[in-house]
């Protein structure tokens, strides 16, 4: 004997229901009858991907968002959106951006914003997430974050993973001051190499995965071996960018610097390199080196890498 969809029970289709976001719900049985709107009405973990056709959607259902995905630079409101756990502003904008506060969304765990090429995320905002104002905030990918003022008292203690774009090597610095909790901190750097000299020469993080990425080739090794100095513990490490002192160089000063090291991943180009020792030396010296492979490009440079990279 067939069943209709409607004479289920209302406990089998709530179950149901949260496998669905809000816009397949309300495109589905929005509408349908009173019963269906009730019962679309009572759940309370909702996720939404907004796009350009269905901006309405997060006024009708506002306080039952729990994860939200924005993929317009459009105006929206999403201050009215207090349960938030989860949010990501695919092509964030001003207006987007300046309502992302404490106040508005206390028990935010994760945060990506990826805004436009021409907007750096505000001195303002930095603070905010810095300064543990957002106190459940475990995750962040923030695009663009090319000022960070360090300030006496910041301190993010929930952050345990981050992701940024910076345009100074500095920033990587800073951040392992401000987030004293963090594990894993991956960093794609645009811009210029130099960096301070840690606070204190005791000064040791915690952090235990480390990656960067470097496409314009800018970081340097000395500037490296600064940020290596504050994260002894790191036990996974990831590198892509120009290697100005012969590879081995840098092994040499992971291995002394990073002793809890076990997993290992590159894409690095050395220049100028160093014939004399090959990839099979390199590969004796540690476990973790065990997979690197070594090509020499015509120019003569050699290229350094892992296939998990």
């Amino acid at each position: 004997m067939s069943t209709r969809l409607e004479s289920l029970p209302n406990e089998i289709l709530t179950d149901m229901f949260i496998y669905f976001d809000i816009s397949s719900l309300y495109n589905s049985f929005g509408g349908l009858n009173q019963r269906f709107n009730n019962l679309i009405r009572s759940l309370k973990h909702h996720a939404l991907i907004i796009e350009k056709d269905n901006l309405s959607l997060i006024e009708l259902y506002s306080s039952q968002i729990m994860r939200l995905k924005i993929n317009t630079p459009l105006p929206i409101d999403i201050s009215e959106c207090p349960n938030l756990i989860s949010l990501e502003l695919c092509q964030a904008s001003k207006n987007q951006i300046e309502q992302i506060r404490s106040d508005i969304m206390p028990h935010l765990v994760s945060l990506t914003i990826i805004p436009s090429y021409h907007i750096s995320l505000p001195m303002e905002f930095t603070q905010e997430v810095f300064s543990d104002s957002f106190h459940h905030l475990r995750y962040a990918r923030l695009s663009r974050l090319d000022t960070f003022e360090l300030l006496p008292g910041f301190q993010s203690l929930s952050l345990h993973t981050l992701y940024i774009t910076c345009t100074n090597a500095n920033t990587i610095h800073w951040i392992l001051q401000t987030c004293p909790n963090l594990f894993s901190l991956h960093a794609q750097f645009f811009g210029q190499h130099h960096i301070v000299k840690p606070i204190s020469s005791a000064y040791k993080h915690s952090l235990g995965k480390f990656l960067l990425d470097d496409p314009y080739h800018n970081f340097s090794f000395d500037t490296l071996d600064t940020i290596f100095r504050c994260i002894p513990n790191v036990k996974y490490l990831a590198l892509q960018f120009s290697c100005r002192v012969p590879f081995i160089d840098l092994v040499e000063n992971i291995l002394n610097r990073l002793t809890q090291l076990d997993r290992f991943e590159c894409d690095i180009l050395e220049s100028p390199n160093d014939l004399m020792v090959n990839v099979e030396i390199i590969q004796q010296m540690n476990e973790c080196f065990q997979y690197l492979q070594c090509v020499q490009k015509d120019n003569g440079c050699r290229v350094f890498s892992t296939e998990c990279i």
